[in-house]
């Protein structure tokens, strides 16, 4: 056990260590922390995603929130190669999708 010494020169037990003995004495372990990345198909959102958003996300490999307000819907429906009428859509999905789960706090 790692042991600290206090302005009187006395080694005492730090307090972690103290702890830990404590913990394993009584049998108690904790599971060991770790993140997991969260990928682009398992990230919460409030609206349900449609196959051609998901395949667009991974196209691009950013998430939709962030494709469709990068510029017009003439602009994106060349560079995504998707209907600008979709597009429309998606932005209007997102956006109650969005006002809705803000509303719902209060």
């Amino acid at each position: 056990m790692r042991r600290e010494k206090n302005l009187n020169g006395d080694s005492r037990q730090s307090l972690s260590s103290i702890r830990k003995r404590i913990l394993k004495q009584r049998k108690i372990e904790f599971k060991k922390l770790s993140r997991k990345p969260i990928s682009i198909l398992d990230s919460p959102v409030p609206f349900k995603k449609t196959n051609l958003m998901r395949l667009t996300e991974m196209k691009f490999d950013r998430k939709i929130e962030q494709l469709i307000r990068s510029g017009t819907i003439y602009e994106l429906e060349k560079k995504l190669g998707v209907d600008a009428s979709t597009i429309s859509k998606w932005r209007k999905l997102i956006r109650t999708a969005r006002d809705a789960e803000f509303f719902e706090q209060f």
